[in-house]
């Protein structure tokens, strides 16, 4: 069955790239993703996607990786972005102070190198550190979800195995704490030294600093992690590091990356823009980002709502009875009383119609946008009813 769209609803969005042009125009003509969307919209089947999946762009294909399963990619002098293909997460490593930070330790980093005892995560600290022994350590939290720091025990058992007598401190929020309390895998650690909602500075030598600005997002206290671009020197470009809410090149996974407020993961995207950076660490996929991804993510989170809100308007109670949502009212239906079965036909009718409406925007220009645009549908349908 097709749902047609017969209504519009404004959602309005006051961010700082609000005035951005609009997402590029797909290429219908002259590009196989453009004729594989092409098929796709004039197929377009009630509870469906594309089938098969668009072809994802030759940009977004994997990067290779060496031989021990990461990529440690110099950014600036002291400073490293840590990729593995799934994950990201940013390190920094002061030769003279013998000072070593670390954005995050994540899971997928923790697959055994050596029998079980090592991981890639490990590997890449011996690496930066090449044979030096740290005096210091700081670890800092993005936010509370223990896929980006489920590492943490590991690396930081690891390093004091090879040099008993470096200091190891935690940063991270009062959300990031009781996360790792409540948990009964014991992979991360307690945070030591607490980041307040008014945010704080973490200063290495050579004037390099980070700064830890609570923006949320993702979570309610999500960090985004600012080193500043310097100007000294010939420069270096500024580095930003925040989870879970642009996908450089992709469209959001899940539930937008199973977000716990719509609004405020769309919101987020003017804070990013906001702070001075040209290089993004966005906790996954296999690449880096830049500020136009992000400006991407935020007109894509914008026009989702769009989308959501416009479905609204036009599965109607008359779409619903057209598409068999009158048989909970038909004694003789099997889904007579099955209130259930109704009101999951009227999310998948407007799922239906929120996807063919961002499909048709979207889908030649983020990778799995196809893959993925039904559970992102959902959440936005969901949070324009119970929380807009």
């Amino acid at each position: 069955m097709r749902v047609r769209v017969s209504a519009v609803v404004a959602v309005s969005a006051a961010l700082v790239w609000a005035t951005a042009t609009e997402a590029a125009t797909v290429d219908r003509n002259g590009s196989a993703c453009g004729t594989a969307l092409v098929t796709c919209l004039d197929d377009f089947q009630s509870g469906d996607t594309c089938k098969p999946p668009l072809p994802v762009p030759t940009a977004e294909l994997p990067r290779p990786l060496r031989e021990s399963g990461y990529n440690l990619t110099r950014l600036r002098p002291g400073v490293f972005a840590y990729l593995d293909g799934v994950y990201t997460s940013l390190m920094l490593w002061e030769p003279k102070r013998l000072h070593l930070v670390m954005a995050d330790a994540p899971d997928s980093a923790t697959s055994n190198t050596d029998g079980g005892a090592g991981t890639r995560l490990n590997a890449a600290v011996d690496e930066l550190l090449d044979g030096a022994t740290p005096r210091v350590v700081d670890i800092i939290y993005s936010h509370a979800h223990l896929d980006h720091i489920g590492a943490t025990r590991r690396v930081v058992d690891h390093i004091r195995a090879a040099h008993p007598s470096t200091r190891v401190a935690i940063w991270g929020t009062d959300e990031s704490d009781e996360v790792v309390r409540r948990s009964t895998t014991d992979r991360a650690l307690r945070v030591t030294r607490q980041v307040p909602l008014s945010g704080t500075t973490l200063r290495l030598a050579r004037g390099l600093r980070l700064d830890l600005h609570v923006v949320g997002g993702h979570t309610a206290t999500d960090l985004a992690i600012h080193i500043p671009p310097t100007r000294q020197d010939g420069g270096a470009p500024g580095v930003l590091h925040h989870v879970d809410v642009v996908f450089p090149g992709w469209s959001p996974p899940f539930t937008l990356a199973i977000t716990e407020d719509v609004a405020r993961f769309r919101d987020v995207h003017g804070k990013l823009l906001a702070l001075d950076w040209e290089v993004l660490s966005a906790g996954h996929v296999g690449r880096l980002g830049t500020r136009a991804d992000v400006t991407t993510g935020g007109r894509y989170a914008t026009d989702l709502l769009d989308a959501a809100a416009k479905a609204l308007a036009a599965v109607d109670d008359d779409a619903l009875v057209e598409a068999g949502g009158g048989a909970v009212a038909d004694p003789g239906s099997p889904l007579f009383g099955n209130t259930y079965a109704q009101f999951d036909l009227l999310r998948s009718l407007q799922q239906d119609a929120c996807a063919r409406i961002m499909l048709d925007k979207w889908g030649c220009v983020l990778a799995g946008v196809d893959v993925m645009i039904r559970p992102n549908c959902f959440s936005a349908i969901i949070h324009l009813l119970v929380e807009a």
